[in-house]
């Protein structure tokens, strides 16, 4: 098991100054694993040229960073060495262990074969599925983040899948306090505004009151000029997000892309019920009654969540912990180079 003096590498194609949940997970398992002495150091475009990719320009993309990639990896005299995403850094990382014949972990956040399905239909999804299943083969070790996710891993044809949940900011725990009056109740999207992430199944939803979008993206003007009534409030961090999150009586994520979906423990621990679908992320941390509500029409879940306990929803997240989310992973890497060592 990595230990203090350990060296660890963690590679990914996005990181500050970005806002997305790979950032949020890169930020806190490094905080979590270097209290345990180990050393670890973070591989991102950023330290290489990059362009930005056409309608994310905040996603810099670092094409030809191939040799630096590689020599980070041969000179870094790392302990372990773990992927967490699919840009080019990733894929030169996972290129150069293969080619040093240096063992290595994954982990799975992105269903970016559904993302290309919402974009392009179906070829184009069958055909990142292949590519998944070619990316991830090589680890020694992939993690997903939930069980679904694991199954689906596991159904894409990969077999050394363990599931590591993720976490959630003690910040969370303490209530904010609204900085405006709506009118009640209030009914919140928490994310970017992207096709991928279904926000109109939110907005076009007949649903009481206000409905208010915290979070930006390529899609932005046009929902705006589209849906009026709606407050988007843009981008939103650290304590002012909380604050914004507390006007919610209701979160509602109306995504069916995400791999485990932060923004609904984030608000569970604010004691904000969540409405969600039945997809990857809201099943395994949604029951029913208990801290939201899954239904297949969104404007149902969420009406529903107004009858939910604030303090049931908080309780259900608390064990959603960034220091056992590290410990875990920690073990499965741990499990994953004892397998390694003894075949």
């Amino acid at each position: 098991m990595l230990g203090p003096g350990s060296r660890l590498l963690l590679v990914t194609d996005t990181w500050h100054p970005q806002i997305n949940g790979v950032v949020t997970v890169l930020e806190h398992l490094k905080e979590e694993i270097e209290r345990t002495g180990v050393h670890v150091d973070v591989l991102d475009p950023l330290q290489f040229w990059t362009f930005p990719l056409p309608k994310y320009p905040e996603f810099r993309i670092a094409l030809f960073s191939r040799r630096g990639v590689r020599k980070k990896i041969a000179e870094g005299n790392y302990d372990e060495v773990h992927i967490l995403t699919y840009g080019p850094v990733a894929w030169y990382a996972r290129a150069a262990c293969v080619r040093l014949k240096k063992p290595f972990t994954m982990s799975f956040h992105n269903q970016f074969h559904l993302y290309a399905e919402v974009r392009f239909g179906a070829w184009a999804r069958k055909l990142i599925e292949k590519l998944i299943y070619y990316f991830y083969a090589p680890a020694t070790l992939t993690l997903g983040t939930t069980e679904t996710a694991r199954q689906q891993l596991l159904g894409f044809g990969l077999t050394n899948v363990e599931v590591w949940p993720l976490g959630v900011d003690s910040k969370f725990f303490t209530r904010g306090t609204c900085p405006k009056e709506f009118s009640k109740p209030v009914f919140a999207f928490f994310g970017r505004v992207a096709p991928e992430k279904n926000i109109e199944d939110f907005l076009k939803a007949e649903l009481p009151g206000t409905k208010i979008v915290i979070g930006d993206g390529p899609d932005t003007e046009r929902l705006r000029a589209q849906y009026p009534t709606v407050t988007f409030l843009g981008y939103q961090t650290g304590r002012t997000l909380i604050d914004w999150m507390c006007c919610a009586d209701v979160l509602v994520m109306p995504s069916l892309t995400d791999t485990f979906g932060l923004v609904i423990v984030e608000a569970l621990a604010l004691g904000i019920p969540v409405a969600a679908h039945n997809a990857m992320g809201p099943r395994d941390i949604i029951e029913n009654g208990v801290n939201g509500y899954i239904d297949d029409d969104i404007a149902v879940a969420a009406k529903k969540c107004l009858t939910i306990s604030p303090e049931r929803c908080r309780e259900s997240a608390k064990k959603y912990a960034w220091d056992l989310s590290a410990r875990r992973f920690l073990s499965l890497i741990a499990v994953s180079k004892s397998g390694e060592s003894g075949s």
